[in-house]
């Protein structure tokens, strides 16, 4: 199942009572800012015990009963320990997994997303955990936020690693820590993580099409 190609999205109307997973888009200082999970490099087998740090955006999964704005802010709030504030982006863009197809759209909502994302779901009557929706897609969302305050402390993660958009691809080349931060990215951590362990990005991880469309608003990353 695929979307005829839109000219404008109303979030509220797409994602109420329907799965989704929402996050936001944090940039300090024209980096942004993204998690350092413990995790293995991946193998064609999964075999692979090589330990590496996981990139991993500032969101996750639905609670029952809350808008994708609530989710958003929940999901970061709870990682980085600090209030956020959603902004309203330059841009609104829309993914549509299954296809690949992606493209500008305007946003009837009073705070749009910078990326909706849609995925057909396999069971689209199989909820992701008793007592959430369930619908044909998922939806998967980023929104701009901002903090009152610098942030200067990892929260519940291992580490933050505050990167430039124009640095993500050598972030997909799997380098050290070492090398991406010699690189020009910068580390918020509560105590010295390995410099020598790999990063992975995973290919399903929104954050990574987020990094490639930042680029297209230079304004923002200075």
């Amino acid at each position: 199942m695929t979307f005829s190609r839109l000219e404008s999205i109303d979030l509220r109307h797409l994602t109420t009572n329907q799965p989704f997973c929402a996050g936001v888009i944090l940039l300090q200082q024209g980096q942004l800012i993204v998690r350092l999970n413990t995790d293995y490099l991946p193998s064609p087998k999964g075999n692979n015990q090589t330990s590496a740090y996981r990139i991993r955006g500032l969101g996750g999964d639905q609670r029952q009963g809350e808008t994708i704005w609530e989710c958003a802010l929940r999901q970061a709030e709870e990682k980085l320990k600090v209030e956020l504030q959603l902004l309203s982006p330059p841009s609104t863009y829309f993914h549509e997994i299954d296809t690949g197809e992606q493209y500008a759209v305007t946003s009837t909502d009073a705070i749009p997303p910078f990326l909706l994302e849609c995925q057909s779901n396999l069971y689209p009557y199989t909820p992701l955990r008793p007592g959430l929706p369930t619908g044909p897609y998922t939806y998967y969302c980023l929104f701009f936020a901002r903090t009152l305050q610098p942030v200067t402390h990892p929260g519940t993660t291992e580490g933050l690693l505050c990167i430039s958009p124009d640095l993500w691809p050598a972030l997909l080349q799997q380098p050290t820590l070492e090398s991406i931060l010699q690189q020009g990215a910068t580390i918020i951590e509560q105590h010295e993580l390995p410099r020598q362990r790999q990063l992975w990005v995973p290919t399903w991880e929104s954050i990574t099409l987020a990094a490639s469309l930042l680029q297209k608003h230079p304004d923002l990353l200075y």
